[in-house]
């Protein structure tokens, strides 16, 4: 054996190291009693003891120093060498240490033994107890014994329920006089982490407290025992119950039992130096042969406290005590579908099996209920995440018992009774019995006693619902959604589920109508409401009440049976038909009819204030006499109430009938209470004649002198000037009926003393200036009510407060009607006149004048309006006469308006100035614009009186327009487009008209090149910009003329005329001609109107400005094809072939795009002669000598076809020149230095070498436009950005899909040349709805990509790719009937020819008529007709999360197309949209619509994020953008940005257009630069070798 020392290697991880460390963590019971922590990592397999002893030993002095007692124990040996040996688990080690035995990761208990023969069981140390800190704070307040003993129960009681079936389930407990015993045969503890024993003893480590979120719903009663909360039950309630515990547990799967003490004291003694750790002793024992008989299956916990303190004598109370609080774990009815009762538990106390004792609350009530039982469901939820850690679901089951009077004996007192003499009294009698009891999980919460919860409280007071309902006990059974009270004896009070239970049934306030806990009613497997359910539970109380109360009244003589005309509410019945006695027997006693009785104060509804004195009418009992649960009501007339005006009884044509009219009715209840007493005659007397003595007659204003001896400033007036002070009080007093206005009246005897009467005081206004004519009620202008007081010894005294409470009272003129009363019976009036100053203070606008500013035109009048004058408190006078007024309308910005013409006159007696008929004109609105915010201004010249009215002064109706540029229309060319023009708009009284004022631009000759089209609105300057947008289409020489047309009235129209051109032939035509032969040379220019020539015309193909010569003729000769180009305006034909017969030959040479540039021109053909010509201009034989056979009219063709071009280089020829060695060139393109047309080798290097300057200056010039192209393509980039920016909330991260109606009409057009779609864009985009063709009855009348629009970018890109793109830019027509027959469909097609797009894509249309209709309604009031559709939902009705809505309603159509609909009334969403989407559903993203697949049987859905469920499976749209798509509803508030956004858009287009075009453009004349360098390099190789 080596004898090297063993260490404890330390854990190096090197970067390619992945394995798992191997950990050995031992718990060591050192022979000293103590116990040290030792963890081993990635040790050997086997260790020699004295190493192992070596790193215990580590442990142990390190432990001493942290460790105040332990440095008083006896220290170790350490150096007994090899006497040491370990014991694990009955298993012994020596000499070597062997880990196999030990399951690694784990912690382990081992005993070191030094061979000394001596062991102990008790270890200190062994046990870490150190709780978490903030589970100190928590503490239970209001601890019992009660309380405690149920805290362990609770553990027991969760451990025993993880039983399996078949299982002894036994909780036992013992109760001494100094000794506590829990003993329970649940899965135990051991040393093992997951079922350590150290957490049943750890504050806040209990294994209970992490399954309470387990009993969170099921079936009721919810026996589900996980009770733990907090995690310190059992720890708490041993120190509560005890000054020592002792705590025995085993698992199935260990072998020892284990330990652990707990002891109070020593516990808060044995810290660590630094006070972080507690620890406590413990140890391993094998078990008692009693534990093993009590626990078969070989697991126990066994609690045993010590030094407790009982009352033997009260061993029968706990025992019942604790029945009640576990009895469904005793005993239950519910748990077997059979409904035998089951035994869940086997609960001992004290030797007694608890299922075998019949005391108790709960066996006590359970024999005294009777009847069907009542009950349902509630499921409680928050609808918020406000309350975070919180269980978000709860459930209760409500059970209701009815308890009913037996033989005139309340089985609610008999239980009380019960309790009695079981020991178990409690304070509580019939009317504070506890009517709520509360379970959770099946263990009651004692200190829940409600008297009842507002659903329980049925029916006004005493009457047979409320007397019944009294007799009803609810049994609460709650999940652990609900939180109770750290001991576990009540609902917490601010949880929200409780304050909801507490509430249930009440009227909710506003607070708690704000509250976020949602509740869903379930009975009998239905969802109920609560009207409904309230509605069942009064109907099962009565008929409870009608089963199974027995009352003990009856009648003494015959009664009378009235079925006829009976108040039920007034009586206090609910049946319709009663008995009626004269006298009944109650308790032994008769009460007979005419009888006097004295009700005490208190008894009854409204008998509060004294006893109340009446005499016996009747006796009312309700049904039949073999009907039970009848009540019994006393019909009685108060002392003060007359005989005829009491209750009548009266037979009418043999029915009886019965008349409450002033006499009260009162349940008989109030003779068993003792509060309904006999009165005696001489009782009575005395009453009567106080009663009458003292009988109020009419209520009386005390005077001045009365007030000033009560030191009392008050007496009403009766009329004052308005802003006098009222008195500060008044004094009113009630006068007995026998009061005749003594000198002294404020003696007691003449002032009734109506304690607890309360006198209302109403002060009224009548406005002066109200017309006799209406009927308007007086104002009310202030109340008070207040009880009699009383002042210097008189009692009785009602002192209302005036000038202290309403010191303004007062300040109003007019009628005030002072009004006195005292329950509507005794009242009393008076009036005080308050008079109007005479003084005028200001002027008021009328009442009913519009508050909101007017709106007026120029050129207008002011809607008439009146003037009040008021004094200086506001009240309304008259004008004495008609004022000079000054009128005139000012704003912020300098302007001011004097306004003479209106009228003014006095009207309603001079109550009001009426002004009228003033008349607005000014042509200054430009200096308030664009907000036109003005204020009239009314004042008097002579006073400082003035109103002011905020007022809208408008611009007038389009009168006049005015042209900023008239030289822009000179000098116009066809295809030019008009600079600089701006139109400005003015009124009839030159001001600019308003912004966004819309006029119809008409054009003659023109076109208008943006997308707005004809129909424009005026800018903020007034204007509208039409600079270089007015395109000119005419041809030279033609009228054209655009107009402003306003509300159908053309306001302006400017007329001009094209530049006029002229076509001549240059070159004379020579005589007759030879059949047969060409003319040749003939040159035609073009001059304007002074016979100049203009060199604009010239054809350029790079350009793309074409200006070609046609020539036609009859003559198969003449090629009608050929084009000859203009070069800078005159044109060359060398060649042009005659007829070959004689004649005249007659021919017409014309610009081909402009024809009305024409000549005709006509020549004599003569036959061919013998001889040749061979001049260079004129007519030539087919094969002259001097040219060359004639070939296509030109020497070269351009890449359009039949268009001839000259160009350099070109039409080279032989001459006979080139005898004498000279190369002639022939360039046609040459001018007149060369009029032979031909040039030397020098004159064409020269030539060669201008042409490589010219190439080289436009390769510059492109180079600069290709860089400006590129910037302003990055500008409007950035623009884009920044655009895009501003509108996030609408295009998200698709800006692509964000367009508007018309720029997405634009797009098809354009982008869809080949479809019907296109077309119709075309022939509508002018022509706006309803003017258009489309509108036909049963015609096409839209796309259905232009039908509707969305919210957003992301919903627009996702339904236009679900319904795809030949879906999108389908036809839609109203009749079914549509066919290509049609004229909408034959004008389609010739539109289609006209604009050379012939439709090659199938032509769908979808006909309104054809669809499927929404027939189900739709939403009520809502603009956008949305059909009434219901959301989809979960089974437990929550709704589905990340449900947005149905595609068909979130579709948006425009104001006019909400109005298109079919024959029978149905619109575009229940036809057209419905038909294309129907049920689709659309979800926030592609996770909340895979979680809500399975609610999506049948019906397709979309996400917002580009997913696509359909019948057939997904599409994945990712971030493909549709071709076409649905445009975007834009807030007003960005109309404006988009706009700019699609401008911008455009300009981008446009510059990569050009910037493509260039480039091509720049190759080109690099290719030709290269070429002509290479031709000026061969020549003048040529030339130098000439030159040698």
């Amino acid at each position: 054996m080596s004898s090297r020392r063993f260490v404890r290697r330390a854990l190096v991880l090197d970067e390619d190291d992945d394995d798992d460390d191997v950990v050995y963590s031992f718990t060591v019971l050192l022979p000293n009693s103590t116990s040290v922590p030792l963890t081993v990592t990635n040790p050997e397999r086997e260790m020699p003891m004295g190493s192992f002893v070596n790193l215990v030993k580590e442990e142990y002095e390190k432990a001493r120093k942290d460790c105040l007692l332990m440095t008083k124990r006896t220290r170790v040996d350490w150096n007994l060498g090899g006497k040491f040996l370990l014991e694990s688990d009955g298993e012994r080690m020596k000499g070597m240490v062997r880990f196999a035995a030990f399951k690694p990761n784990s912690s382990h208990i081992i005993r070191l033994d030094d061979g000394s023969g001596v062991s102990s069981t008790m270890y200190e140390n062994l046990w870490d107890l150190t709780p978490d800190t903030d589970l100190l704070k928590e503490q239970p307040e209001n601890y019992t014994f009660e309380t405690a003993l149920a805290d362990l129960i609770d553990n027991s009681l969760q451990a025993v329920w993880s039983c399996s079936p078949g299982e002894r389930k036994l909780i036992s407990v013992d109760v001494s006089a100094d000794k506590i015993s829990v003993f329970d045969t649940g899965r135990g503890m051991d040393s093992s982490e997951e079922n350590a024993i150290v957490k049943w003893g750890k504050i806040g480590g209990s294994l209970h407290r992490s399954e309470k979120t387990l009993a969170i719903g099921g079936s009721p009663p919810y026996l589900k025992p996980f009770f733990g909360m907090f995690g310190y039950g059992g720890p708490y309630a041993c120190m509560f119950l005890g000054k020592r515990t002792l705590v025995s547990a085993k698992t199935k799967e260990s072998k020892k039992v284990f330990t652990l003490h707990y002891e109070q004291e020593a516990l808060t003694d044995n810290h660590s130096v630094s006070g972080k750790n507690w620890k406590t002793s413990g140890g391993m024992r094998d078990p008692t042969e009693e534990e093993n008989k009590l626990s078969p299956r070989g697991s126990f916990t066994k609690i045993e406290i010590f030094e407790s303190e009982f009352d033997m004598s009260k061993i029968y109370q706990l025992q019942c005590r604790l029945k009640d609080i576990y009895f469904p774990y005793i005993q239950c009815d519910e748990l077997s579908e059979t409904g035998r009762t089951e035994r869940p538990v086997e609960f001992q106390v004290s030797g007694e099996d608890l299922a075998e004792i019949a005391g108790g609350e709960v066996a006590i009530t359970n024999l005294n209920s009777k009847g069907e039982e009542f009950s349902f469901q509630i499921r409680f939820s928050l609808t918020s995440e406000k309350r975070k850690g919180r269980p978000q679901e709860a459930n209760a089951r409500l059970k209701f018992v009815y308890f009913p009077i037996v033989q005139g004996k309340e089985s609610i007192e008999k239980i009380l009774e019960g309790l009695a003499q079981e020991g178990c009294e409690v304070s509580e009698n019939f009317q504070t019995f506890g009517r709520v009891s509360v379970r959770r999980l099946g263990r009651l919460l004692p200190e829940v006693r409600w008297g009842s919860i507002p659903f329980m409280q049925k029916g006004f007071r005493a009457s047979t619902l409320e007397k019944s309902c009294r007799r009803v006990k609810c049994f609460i059974d709650l999940d652990a959604g609900f939180s109770p009270t750290p001991s576990k004896t009540d609902l917490a009070s601010q949880n929200p589920f409780s304050v909801a239970l507490r509430n249930f049934g009440s009227k909710p306030t506003n607070k708690e109508k704000d509250t976020d806990v949602k509740m869903v009613i379930r009975r009998e497997g239905k969802q109920l409401g609560i009207t409904q359910l309230d509605q069942n539970y009064q109907d099962w109380v009565m008929k409870m009440h009608d089963a199974h109360d027995e009352e003990a009244t009856s009648g003494e003589d015959e009664g009378i049976l009235v079925l006829e005309s009976l108040d039920k509410k007034a009586l206090g019945i609910l049946r319709d038909a009663v008995r009626v006695h004269k006298v009944v027997k109650r308790k032994g006693k008769l009460w007979k009819r005419g009888q006097k009785i004295k009700i005490l104060s208190g008894a009854y509804a409204g008998v509060h204030n004294g006893n109340v004195y009446a005499t016996i009418d009747y006796f009312l009992i309700e049904g039949f006499e073999d009907e039970a649960g009848g009540d019994t009501r006393i019909l009685c007339r108060p002392i003060d109430c007359p005989e005829k005006e009491g209750c009548k009884l009266s037979c009418i044509d043999e029915s009886w009938r019965l008349e409450l009219k002033k006499s009260l009715s009162l349940p008989i209840t109030l003779i068993d209470s003792g509060k309904c007493l006999h009165a005696d005659a001489e009782e009575w007397t005395r009453k009567l004649e106080k009663k009458q003595e003292k009988a109020p007659s009419r209520i009386d204003l005390l005077e001045e002198r009365d007030c000033r001896e009560l030191n009392i400033d008050g007496e009403l007036p009766v009329s004052v000037r308005v802003g006098r002070a009222p008195p500060q009080q008044i004094v009113a007093v009630i006068r007995p009926a026998c009061f005749t206005s003594p000198s002294k009246k404020l003696e007691q005897k003449h002032i009734v003393n109506m304690e607890g009467k309360e006198m209302v005081m109403v002060v009224k206004l009548a406005d002066p200036n109200t017309k006799p004519s209406a009927k308007v009620a007086a104002k009310s202008v202030c109340s008070q009510r207040l009880f009699p007081t009383s002042r210097k010894g008189i009692g009785g005294l009602y002192i209302f407060s005036l000038g202290s409470k309403f010191p303004n009272l007062f300040k109003r003129a007019g009628t005030y009607n002072f009004s006195f009363s005292i329950g509507g019976s005794i009242t009393c009036s008076r009036t005080v006149v308050v008079k109007p100053s005479s003084k005028a203070a200001k002027w008021k606008l009328d009442e009913s004048l519009d508050p909101q500013p007017w709106n007026v035109r120029v050129g207008s009048c002011l809607k008439p309006f009146g003037i009040a004058c008021l004094d200086e408190y506001g009240n309304q006078i008259q004008f004495t006469s008609v004022p000079s007024l000054e009128v005139e309308l000012k704003a912020n910005s300098g302007f001011q308006l004097k306004i003479d013409d209106f009228e003014a006159n006095l009207i309603d007696g001079g109550s009001t100035l009426m002004i009228k008929e003033m008349l607005v004109e000014t042509d200054g609105l430009d200096k308030i614009s664009p907000n036109y915010d003005a204020t009239l201004e009314i004042r008097a010249q002579d006073k400082p009186l003035c109103v002011t009215i905020a007022c809208k002064l408008n611009p007038g109706p389009l009168e006049r327009v005015e042209v900023n540029n008239l030289q822009a229309f000179e000098n116009l060319l066809p295809g030019s487009t008009v600079e600089n023009l701006i139109l400005e708009m003015f009124d009839g009284f030159n001001n600019h008209v308003a912004e966004g004022t819309t006029v119809l631009i008409n054009t003659d000759g023109y076109r208008i090149e943006d997308w707005m089209g004809a129909d424009r609105k005026v800018d903020g300057r007034g204007c509208i910009d039409l600079s270089g947008i007015l395109k000119v289409t005419e041809g030279y020489g033609k009228h054209v003329s655009f107009s402003v047309v306003s509300d159908s009235k053309e306001i302006f129209r400017k007329e001009s005329q094209i530049e006029e051109r002229e076509l001549r032939l240059v070159t004379e035509l020579p005589g007759p001609c030879t059949a047969g032969s060409n003319l040749t040379n003939l040159i035609f220019k073009v001059t304007d109107s002074d016979g100049s020539m203009d060199t604009s015309i010239h054809h350029d193909e790079k350009t793309r400005c074409s200006h070609t010569l046609s020539v036609e003729s009859d003559s198969s000769r003449v090629e009608s094809g050929i084009r000859y180009a203009f070069v800078h305006g005159s044109c060359k034909v060398p060649s042009l072939s005659l007829p070959e017969t004689d004649g005249i030959f007659s021919f017409k040479v014309f610009h081909s795009r402009y024809p009305e540039l024409h000549v005709d021109l006509k020549i004599l053909i003569t036959p061919p002669p013998a001889i040749e010509r061979d001049d260079n201009i004129g007519c030539s034989t087919p094969y002259s000598r001097m040219t060359s056979t004639p070939q296509s009219g030109m020497a070269s063709t351009t890449n359009r076809p039949g268009v001839v071009t000259p160009t350099p280089g070109l039409g080279l020829e032989r001459t006979p020149c080139s005898q004498f060695g000279v190369l002639a060139i022939r360039s046609p393109s040459l001018d007149g230095s060369c009029p032979s047309g031909v040039m030397d080798i020098v004159q064409y290097t020269q030539s060669l070498k201008q042409e490589l300057s010219t190439y080289k200056s436009q390769q510059e010039e492109k180079d600069e436009r290709l860089k400006c192209l590129v910037a302003e393509q990055e500008q409007a980039d950035q623009e884009l950005i920044t655009l895009q920016a501003s509108l996030d909330s609408i295009c998200e991260a698709l800006p692509e899909c964000l367009s508007t109606r018309e720029s997405m009409m634009k797009h098809i057009e354009e982008e869809h040349q080949d479809t019907a779609a296109s077309v119709f864009c075309s022939l509508t985009k002018d022509v706006p709805p309803p003017r258009s063709w489309n509108l036909s009855n049963r015609g096409v009348f839209g796309i259905v990509a232009l039908l509707g629009s969305v919210a957003s970018t992301s919903l627009s890109r996702v339904l236009s790719a679900y319904l795809g793109k030949d879906t999108m830019l389908a036809l839609v027509c109203k009749s079914s009937e549509y066919s290509p027959s049609f004229d909408e469909y034959l004008k389609l097609q010739a539109e289609a020819a006209r604009l050379r797009r012939p439709i090659t894509n199938p032509l769908q249309v979808i006909c309104l008529d054809a669809t499927r209709t929404w027939r189900s309604g739709l939403v009520e009031n809502d603009p956008q007709r949305r059909l009434a559709m219901v959301n989809p939902s979960q089974r437990n009705g929550d709704p589905i999360p990340g449900f947005k809505g149905y595609a068909v309603n979130m579709i948006e159509l425009a104001l006019g197309d909400l109005d298109i609909g079919t024959k029978s009334g149905h619109g575009l969403r229940e036809t057209l949209f419905y038909e294309l989407f129907g049920d689709l559903q659309v979800y926030e993203t592609g996770k909340d619509l895979e979680a809500a697949l399975s609610y999506l049987v049948g019906v397709d859905a979309v996400s917002l994020d580009g997913v696509i469920k359909t019948r057939k499976g997904f599409l994945f749209s990712g971030s493909c953008i549709p071709e076409v798509h649905f445009p975007i509803t834009v807030p007003e508030n960005h109309e404006k940005t988009l706009l700019k956004l699609e401008i911008t858009r455009e300009k981008k287009r446009k510059r990569e257009e050009e910037i493509l075009k260039e480039e091509g453009l720049l190759k080109k004349i690099g290719k030709k630069l290269k070429k002509a360098t290479q031709k000026y390099k061969r020549c003048t190789a040529m030339s130098e070798s000439q030159d040698i």
